[in-house]
This record gives C-alpha cells, structure tokens and sequence, in this order.
C-alpha cells in the first residue's frame, strides 16, 4: 500500500497533515519538499519548506521538539533511539534523553470504563479504597494507588484508545521511512523503515502488559535469594494485556540524594549494591532490567533497592555473554585487536575496512592504556566502542547496545553521586565473584549431563537400529552368505559393546561430578562415595571385558 492509498482514510490523512505541519514548523520543510508531502502544508508553509534556512537550534533539538509535540508515539520513538548510540549520532542519542514524557492526564471519569471492562467487574468488587489521582502519568498509561484488602497496589492501566492511535502513527512512519530512504540518499545510511521495524516490535510487546508481568515475575524468581533486592509482587488475577496490578512499593528515587542522607542511607553501599544486581542478571541469569534511570529505581528502607517498570528488558545468550566478557577483558588488557575481533564477531555480516576500524580502536584504547584500573571510568570507553559501531555499521545484537547503555546510566549515577567510586573495579570484582570455579563448574557439570543423555540415547536405540538393519539385510538375496547363528553372535556383541559404553559413561559422569563437589562445602563422605562407587564399577568393567574375551576365544 502505498501512502496515497492510505491517506484514503480520512483518520490517516488527518494525522498526516498534522506531522508534515509540525516537522515544517520545526525547519524540516525542505525534506517534506523533496519526498514530495508539501501539499499537505498550508500555502505559506509550503513557500517556507522550499528554502532552507539557517536555524538557530541544532538539527537533533528540533527533532525532538517535533517528536514531544506530535505525541505518544513519537515520544516512545524518541526514547528508543535514544537506546540506540551504535545507529544514530551521539548528539541525537543526547537530546533525544531529554525526551519529556509529557501528556495531558486522562480524567479519570474516563479511566474507570476501562478499568472495569479489563477487570469485568466493579472497582469496588476488587479494590477496597481507590485514589482517583494518577500518581504517574505517561504516554502509554497512567499508574494510580489502590488497595486490595490491606495490602496497598499500584493499578497501571492504559490510556483509551493508544492502541490504534500509535497503531495509524506507525503505518505514517513507515510510509514517510520509504520515501525519506529514496529520496534522500544521505538518510539511507540509518535504514529508516528497519528503525520503524524494530520500534513496532518493541512496541507491541510493551503494550501488553502481561509480558511486562511475565518478565517481572522471571526477575523476581531468578533473584529470590538477592536480600538487596525488592521486586513488587504481581497480581495475575487481576493483570491484562491493558492493566497491570502490582504490590507498591514505597521508596525514595535514587537521584533524591538529599532525601536519601536524611535518612541515613549508606548510598555508596546502595550504588555497590547496583552494580551487582544488575551483573548478576546480566551474567548469570541472562536477563536484566534495561531501564534503570533513577525514576525506575526505589530505595528502600534499610538500603534495599525496589525495581520497577519491566516494560524494556534485556536477554543475554551464552554466545553473547561470552562475547561480551570476553570484550571487558580485552579492554583491561589494553589489546584493540582482541576488542576489534570480537566485535566483528558479534556482527559477521559486516563488510567493512578492518584496518580503519583496528586504527579507531587503537586511538581509543591509547586514552586509557596506562592508567591504573581504578582511575578507569567505562562510560567513554563503551560510548566510544558504540560511535565506532555507528560509524562502520556494525550490526552487533540490540541487547549488547542495551547492556552497554544500562552501564553507562549505572555509571553516571554512580559518579555523581559517588565520585570515588571506581566502577570499573567494582564490575571487576563481583565479575571475580560470581564467575568463580562455582560457575565454571556448574557450566561443566552442564555439559557433562548433556552428553550423557546423548551416549544413554545411542546405547538404547544402537541395538535395535543394528538388529533391524541385520533383519532388513537377511531378506535380500544377497551375494554374502551369512548364517543366522553369526548373525546371532554379532547381535550379541553389539549388545555387550553399548552395555560397556553406557557403563563407561556412568563411571566418567561419577568421576565428573565427584570432582565438581570436592570445590564446594558438600561433605567428604559423599564425594568419597563417589568415587569408591566409581572404582568398583571399573574393575567390573576390566574383568567383564577381559572374562568376555576369553569366553568367545
């Protein structure tokens, strides 16, 4: 479809002369001229786009005046790309931090018909006492303060009607994507309609709220032993893909510093303790909050930190997880080419001069090479790493850049609160911490158990596949003379030569896992068992092969 047929639609036509007016008024008429949108603009406004003026703001403030004025889901676009340094330029990414998620509140006259339509039944019905006053309000929803017996919840519900309305914005921003990309050649650089793409999916997730939940619940299951760490309790009985209900959690922001010393707050224990919770699910769980601007993150009576909003999370595979450590350690080892190779392996479509970007990495890496570890500070090392990714177009996974972006947050915080705080240290040590031979060891014991359920699989099926195959030969008429009491004896064989396998197998898994628990606190006794077990089943298995033989000889 293209976008004249779906400016057909009276609603798309609507919405679509409103942005080409807004993006006009912002000084971005010459490019509503050249992809040929002008006649959407009033007359005056169309002599204006058609010379390009000298603006007194930058290109990047502009765009996000245009993006705050136009709505929702320019906003939420906006604050996607500010996520996103490895695509755009760093002075976009910058500005478009400031984005203010500003909206008019919905009244809540309004609000309640959703509300019980999603619940099915009346406020009342569910909520003891209701605060009509939203103590949050974004583009998306608006969060309010209820109870449900005694136990006080926030009540997050969408604002009526956003669904369609970013549904008919995202399907403008397509088409405008296209002919931006085609008609201005320096644009296609930044694959525009793979950007809209990729917001749409975003999108569509956070907008059900159940998936919000889903994650909530997994962070708070992965982090239950974490005594640091508070996740509101979902409600599920009452959650819908538009309406979320969760446990509140009383807390003072983390920027409220002043507040935080009134009341006593070790904040420097309380950043520490960030830092590990947050590589914690990073490295060990494989998924982390993506989100943490002082806003989503509480602190609790006692120092504890309350996480909230689940709506941008990150995933980490074993593959990128090991990229990933395997890039801080070359960056403490000061070696650019090690960095370099593990960056193209993170993007092995990329085709760029591998010699350039080795010179941009050296560059970088020379700034810091011979400072010691503690006077490191990773945010320019990371937010250099993700210019040069922008600049060469490597296309490494959305969830190292949000991992990156995440620590560089974590950082800034850190830092301006905390200025002796050495972040890199700290990442290094609760690295030390939780990759210790605990770790590797249950990584091993992983991969033990794997291989054998494939070695138990094989000693079960390899008899009955030689049989039927035996079985399948003895009806052909062949040129071999085989007879059936061989046929008997080479069944027989096969039999004891997987029995001996299996048992191979059990005696080598014995072995394994009483070597794993000789590094942890599990008592002499048991491992000791383990073992003696392990030698009795060899000498069974030496004098079963050796009687065997001897038999058949």
């Amino acid at each position: 479809m293209t976008i004249y047929e779906l400016i057909k639609n009276h609603q798309h036509r609507k919405r679509l002369e409103e942005i080409v007016r807004v993006f006009a008024a912002q000084g971005f008429g010459y490019l509503i001229s050249k992809i040929k949108l002008s006649r959407h603009l009033p007359f005056t406004q169309r002599l204006r786009a058609r010379i390009v003026k000298e603006q007194q703001t930058s290109p990047a403030v502009r765009l996000r005046q245009a993006f705050e004025q136009l709505g929702p889901t320019f906003i939420k676009f906006g604050q996607l790309l500010s996520l996103r340094p490895d695509l755009i330029p760093t002075e976009y990414v910058t500005e478009f931090e400031k984005m203010q998620d500003k909206v008019p509140i919905v009244p809540f006259s309004q609000i309640k018909p959703a509300l019980e339509s999603e619940l099915q039944q009346p406020l009342n019905k569910v909520f003891s006492s209701f605060n009509q006053k939203p103590i949050a309000s974004a583009s998306m929803a608006q969060v309010y303060k209820a109870k449900i017996g005694n136990k006080i919840v926030a009540v997050k519900v969408q604002r009526p009607g956003i669904k369609e309305t970013i549904k008919t914005d995202i399907e403008l921003m397509y088409k405008i994507a296209e002919l931006l990309e085609k008609q201005v050649p320096e644009l296609s650089r930044y694959h525009l309609p793979a950007l809209i793409h990729e917001f749409e999916r975003w999108t569509i997730k956070e907008l059900n709220f159940k998936i919000e939940a889903h994650y909530a619940e997994r962070i708070a299951a992965n982090n239950k032993a974490v005594t640091a760490l508070k996740i509101p309790e979902i409600y599920p009985q009452y959650s819908t893909e538009r309406l979320l209900v969760m446990e509140f959690i009383e807390g003072i922001p983390l920027h409220d510093i002043p507040q935080l010393r009134k009341k006593g707050i070790n904040i420097r224990m309380v950043l520490k303790n960030g830092f590990e919770i947050f590589l914690k699910q990073v490295f060990i769980d494989g998924l982390f909050h993506a989100d943490p601007h002082p806003g989503n993150m509480l602190v609790l009576k006692g120092g504890k930190i309350g996480l909230i909003d689940f709506g941008i999370v990150g995933q980490f595979d074993k593959k990128l997880k090991q990229n990933t450590l395997d890039l801080f350690r070359a960056i403490i080892n000061s070696d650019y080419e090690d960095a370099a190779a593990i960056l193209l392996r993170m993007s092995p479509e990329a085709n760029i001069d591998k010699e350039a970007l080795l010179a941009e990495l050296k560059e970088v890496f020379e700034q810091f090479q011979y400072a010691p570890i503690k006077d490191i500070k990773v945010s320019p090392i990371l937010t250099s790493i993700l210019s040069l990714i922008n600049k060469n177009h490597l296309k490494v996974p959305i969830e190292f850049v949000l991992f990156e972006k995440t620590l560089i947050t974590l950082e800034g915080v850190a830092l301006k609160y905390q200025p002796d705080l050495h972040v890199f240290t700290e990442a290094r040590s609760t690295l030390d911490k939780f990759l210790d031979h605990t770790y590797f060891a249950k990584q091993i014991l992983q991969k033990t158990s794997r291989k054998i359920s494939e070695y138990k699989e094989l000693a079960e099926v390899f008899p009955e596949t030689a049989l039927e195959l035996l079985q399948k030969a003895k009806q052909f008429k062949l040129n071999i003379n085989v007879e059936d009491k061989e046929v008997r004896d080479l069944t027989s064989e096969i039999e004891r030569s997987s029995g001996n396998v299996s048992l191979g197998v059990i005696i080598a898994a014995l072995i394994v896992a009483s070597a794993l628990m000789m590094q942890t606190s599990v008592s002499a006794y048991i491992y000791s068992a383990g073992f003696v077990l392990a030698g009795i089943l060899a000498l069974w298995l030496i004098h079963r092969t050796i009687f065997m033989k001897i038999k058949s000889s």
